[in-house]
């Protein structure tokens, strides 16, 4: 279990002639943390203002039993075992979770695949279909030409007009 402790004065007298005044040393508290020591207090006179490993500047959770720091998230994690237990539960449960999300993309890809599918099947039926209409237009292009010709063939005027003489008609 970790104790809060905070930065204090501590005055410590060191040798001074009389007309030196006695110097006010200021401790600060720091967090050391890597694989070998996951946990020290330890105190100095220098001052941090961030992390630096091995160094933390920010005090774990009083909450955690067993404090480490990680240096890839930038926070104190659990580790003892009874968290270890928990958080080994967690990626197995995350682990199931990414599990059924791939099989549910896996389902709708499979979908997916018969619709396309079934879209190519009934692409190809309408480019069939277009074909044969733009047959059968052309068929009846061809009709429709075909009796407009013999229709003005018989609304032509014959050529057996009678010539009148204009003498004649005196």
């Amino acid at each position: 279990m970790t104790e809060e402790t905070t930065n204090e004065n501590v005055m410590v007298q060191q040798p001074t002639t009389e007309t030196e005044p006695a110097k006010e040393i200021t401790m600060k508290t720091y967090y050391w943390s890597n694989d070998n020591v996951p946990f020290r207090v330890i105190r100095t006179t220098d001052e941090i203002t961030e992390d630096q490993y091995p160094i933390a500047v920010t005090a774990p959770d009083p909450n955690i039993k067993a404090p480490k720091y990680d240096w890839i998230e930038h926070k104190w994690i659990e580790t003892s075992e009874e968290s270890l237990g928990q958080r080994l539960t967690s990626v197995v449960e995350k682990l199931e979770d990414a599990q059924k999300s791939i099989d549910v993309l896996q389902e709708d890809h499979q979908k997916t695949l018969q619709n396309a599918e079934s879209t190519d099947t009934a692409m190809d039926q309408l480019q069939k279909t277009v074909q044969m209409s733009n047959r059968m237009m052309g068929t009846l292009s061809s009709t429709v030409a075909a009796l407009t010709k013999a229709y003005q063939d018989l609304t032509k005027p014959t050529e057996n007009t009678t010539e009148t003489k204009q003498g004649d008609a005196e």
